[in-house]
């Protein structure tokens, strides 16, 4: 009696583990990205990325539209869109994978994790890993990133009449809450 009572405890735990594990969306999400380069400083942030997170699997997709990034200057936002990430032709910018690392969604604390997978922008694709932190407190997880991307990596042209305007590399913040499905 004293083994099923044991066993009954285990599977009630491993049962809610499984739940609280399960599908989450990312919600208010912030993307933002900064490039420093000689003569000028570039940054824009986007609030609507759109993501599913399967802590089951430990997969997930993210979705982030070009055209949703916002400037302080409407000039420079025209010319991301039309000359360098030419956002018609390639409207989004997708990172799909699998995260890997530990971490226990129904308790509170910080879990560094990597999100590892194909980042695509521009119409290229590259296998990246990702530093990320989930962060629990109170019942609500969210999601932190911070990473370089190099533009050359994704085919985005930078003439060289502005090159000491634009960054070769530009430093990328992804912050997002997890909604339970």
């Amino acid at each position: 009696m004293k083994k099923i009572l044991i066993f009954s405890a285990c599977v009630v735990l491993l049962n809610s583990i499984a739940l609280a594990q399960g599908k989450y969306k990312l919600s208010k999400a912030q993307v933002s990205f900064f490039s420093h380069a000689a003569l000028e400083d570039i940054e824009a942030t986007n609030s609507d990325a759109q993501g599913i997170v399967d802590f089951g699997s430990k997969n997930f997709l993210i979705k982030i539209p070009i055209k949703s990034f916002t400037f302080k200057s409407g000039l420079m936002q025209e010319h991301f869109n039309e000359n360098y990430m030419e956002s018609d032709k390639y409207p989004s910018a997708v990172f799909k994978g699998a995260i890997q690392g530990s971490y226990d969604l129904s308790k509170d604390g910080e879990y560094p994790v990597n999100a590892v997978g194909d980042l695509n922008v521009h119409g290229v694709s590259q296998p990246r890993t990702i530093p990320s932190v989930i962060v629990v407190k109170g019942g609500i997880a969210t999601i932190t990133s911070k990473f370089n991307i190099k533009v050359a990596d994704h085919k985005i042209d930078v003439p060289t009449i502005v090159f000491q305007k634009i960054a070769e590399v530009v430093e990328v913040k992804i912050d997002g809450s997890l909604v339970k499905m």
